[in-house]
């Protein structure tokens, strides 16, 4: 019998623009799908994105561009390998991944806040190892 992985369920409105951009922009692996829920994938670590039921989701409202959700209980953080084209894939999928480091941060911080087309708040950093490939 196979263990139990960790994975993270997100709801939302439109389960395909949400799940190419997870895809997309921060290099998540579509595992598996249906009409209701996509399962991605990224070192070892899976998201569930599921469709909220259309009859809820037809009340919810997503403002154009979104409402950053910053008072979530949990932000999903991302190793990705170069926060610029991260960045660049994010805005072409209806999202956004901030210039600079939250002004909480260090200024040095090796994390940046963006959001999915929904709002929906996340962390990406730079591996390391892409940085000092970057360097050169």
């Amino acid at each position: 019998m196979e263990a139990a992985k960790v994975r993270a369920v997100l709801f939302v409105k439109d389960l395909q623009r949400v799940a190419v951009f997870y895809v997309g922009a921060l290099a998540l692996t579509r595992l598996s799908g249906d009409k209701d829920h996509a399962v991605l994938e990224r070192d070892g670590f899976e998201l569930v994105v599921h469709q909220i039921p259309k009859q809820i989701a037809d009340t919810i409202v997503i403002a154009q561009p979104p409402i950053r959700r910053v008072w979530g209980a949990i932000r999903l953080d991302f190793p990705v390998a170069s926060i610029a084209d991260s960045r660049k894939l994010a805005r072409a999928l209806g999202g956004d991944i901030d210039d600079a480091p939250p002004a909480w941060a260090d200024a040095n911080a090796n994390l940046y806040v963006g959001h999915d087309p929904e709002g929906n708040q996340f962390g990406v950093s730079q591996r390391k190892d892409a940085r000092a490939v970057d360097a050169t």
